[in-house]
């Protein structure tokens, strides 16, 4: 017999959970994390933290995979970071609590990994110029997205010639649930992001998924991209 639809309620339930939904916002960054980080992500102890994690495993949403005596725990593929970011365009904020908490959001509007690639307003800032420059092109949907060229000076600048193969597009959109805009995603976002972090433009921050733009990343932005649309710098 064929299933009559999907079970969304089953994966809601499971992402429903306050703590197992910060977890997950988390692992947006990309990167591995075990389970003491993520427990303190979430304000909870690593034994509920555990517990949290094996739901989230059972459900298909992270991986994990032992290294030496750590249990480092990662979304389970691009589809799962694909579809909490589409979620985070229809959620309503948390509420900011703290002087802290409203930087970190400034620096989460302004950059922050989205799983492989650049989010927040300079993400959103670098594809209009790419789109504006020709280097890629974007149907009426906003979400499929062409690659022209690789010839500019910012991907020169980033030394990105030629991009890795893979089962993934080269290029799409995805939507920025900060901007409300798509940002470049597919393998030409990710090797952006990657360029961006190996070349000292970006650096990741520890406690969170943000993105700090070193000043040498401000000067290069500066000089490849004339009159950039965002704002360069969150204090």
């Amino acid at each position: 017999m064929h299933a009559s639809d999907y079970d969304l309620a089953a994966v809601a339930k499971v992402i429903g959970e306050p703590a197992r939904a910060t977890m997950l916002l988390r692992l947006m960054d990309g990167q591995a994390h075990a389970a003491s980080a993520l427990a303190a992500a979430a304000g909870v102890s690593q034994s509920t933290a555990s517990a949290h994690l094996s739901h989230l495993a059972d459900a298909g949403l992270i991986t994990v995979r032992a290294e030496g005596c750590r249990r480092l725990h990662v979304l389970a593929s691009a589809d799962v970071a694909a579809a909490v970011e589409a979620l985070g365009c229809i959620a309503p904020l948390l509420p900011v609590e703290s002087l802290t908490q409203a930087r970190t959001g400034s620096k989460l509007q302004f950059a922050r990994a989205c799983y492989s690639h650049l989010g927040g307003s300079l993400a959103v800032g670098v594809t209009r110029h790419l789109l504006d420059d020709g280097v890629i092109s974007m149907d009426a949907d906003r979400h499929s997205i062409e690659l022209l060229t690789l010839d500019h000076q910012l991907l020169r600048a980033l030394d990105i010639t030629t991009l890795s193969a893979g089962s993934g597009p080269v290029a799409r959109g995805c939507l920025d649930w900060t901007e409300q805009q798509p940002h470049l995603a597919g393998r030409l976002g990710t090797a952006i992001l990657a360029a961006l972090l190996s070349k000292g433009w970006l650096l990741r921050r520890r406690h969170d998924r943000a993105l700090d733009l070193t000043d040498e990343g401000e000067r290069g932005l500066r000089r490849c991209l004339t009159e950039l649309a965002v704002p360069v710098r969150v204090g």
